[in-house]
């Protein structure tokens, strides 16, 4: 309806125009129902031809982007199109509304000067109705993505409670005061001291970001090394882990504890149960224009459906407030193909801010 509208007062504007025109010019005087005639169909042809170009527009995008040289290129061809297609519909439809005039040229070569007269100006109108809708289209991503940022403002208050609570889960909180009592009841100071520290570097680290949507993926390891580390105190020599992440991935931004849920359920579900304990893996890489996160545990993989504990699920919904639904990114937790229980996270590879890297 709106395209049909500003094409209807675009047209009226044109008939307007070419009725003033005549008799400004002393030429032959056209009636006003003469230049509707003339105008108003040419109006309602653009209007017609408007979605196909929207179309165009979004399927071969030529502001910016992959391939935007030859997007722009395939427009250029279609507005030559566009404009001697309507140029010879113009032709046709003057015929029809004023006749046959005497010294008339042929057809074709009318068609052609309409052409060459108005590739400028109709390529313009071409080329508006594509900004037009990139601006649409541009200030419609900007309201989602403010939308998403005051929801997530409100998902993010709620995470530093949860990630206490949920994420860090009482019994890891129970289990590392329990194992600093065992520390010092066996004289192990030096031990007890070390996990104290690195469990108030915890709590420290999830406080002071409680309201940071992304960090920098060096620092969501340099956590993750930390909460493993106290780990390996209760567990021994049952737990061995391993981190691995390409140079390239570690300014990259994250999301704020987006692997310590999939560390503590592979703990819990894949080293705990086993008496000779098992082996981690937490792995990050680049590939294209994503970043590749994985958690992988060697234990007895997935006994049967998977059902989302409160951690999976809080991933999954914080995910896609930051990135949109799939395949924007994606999350998976599966079978390893050599044994034990595998989580994979794809998200949009790009840099973490200037700030956060000047702190690390």
């Amino acid at each position: 309806m709106l395209i049909l509208t500003a094409w209807t007062l675009w047209g009226l504007l044109w008939s307007m125009e070419a009725f003033a025109q005549s008799h400004l010019a002393g030429r032959e005087e056209l009636a006003l129902t003469t230049t509707l005639a003339m105008q108003m169909p040419l109006a309602y042809l653009w209007a017609a031809l408007t979605p196909g170009i929207l179309w165009l527009g979004r399927r071969f995008p030529p502001f910016g982007g992959r391939g935007w040289p030859l997007h722009a290129a395939t427009h250029l061809l279609v507005m030559a199109v566009v404009i001697f297609g309507t140029g010879a519909f113009y032709a046709w439809t003057v015929d029809l509304a004023r006749g046959a005039q005497a010294g008339q040229r042929p057809f074709m070569l009318r068609v052609t000067l309409n052409f060459l007269l108005w590739v400028l100006s109709d390529g313009l109108l071409y080329w508006l109705v594509l900004v037009a809708d990139w601006a649409v289209e541009h200030s419609r991503r900007a309201r989602e993505r403010l939308m998403r940022a005051s929801q997530l403002e409100v998902q993010l208050a709620q995470a530093r409670l949860q990630a206490l609570q949920m994420q860090l889960h009482p019994h890891f909180l129970f289990n590392a005061l329990h194992t600093i009592g065992t520390l010092v009841r066996t004289g192990q100071h030096v031990v007890a001291v070390r996990v104290v520290a690195g469990l108030g570097d915890l709590l420290r680290r999830v406080l002071d970001g409680a309201t940071t949507a992304e960090v920098p993926l060096k620092q969501e390891l340099d956590f993750i090394h930390g909460y493993l580390e106290i780990e390996r105190v209760r567990f021994r020599e049952r737990l061995h882990f391993t981190i691995e992440a390409d140079p390239e991935t570690l300014d990259a931004a994250v999301p704020q504890l987006v692997l310590q849920p999939l560390v503590e359920n592979a703990i819990r579900h894949g080293v705990a149960p086993r008496e000779r304990g098992g082996r981690l893996i937490v792995g990050a890489r680049r590939s294209a224009d994503q970043l590749c996160l994985l958690v992988r545990d060697d234990g007895a993989g997935l006994g049967g459906q998977l059902s989302d504990g409160v951690g999976i699920a809080n991933t999954r919904q914080r995910l896609q407030q930051l990135y949109g639904p799939p395949p924007a990114h994606s999350f998976e937790v599966v079978n390893a193909p050599d044994g034990g229980v595998e989580a994979r996270i794809t998200i949009p590879f790009r840099l973490a801010s200037a700030e956060w890297q000047r702190e690390e």
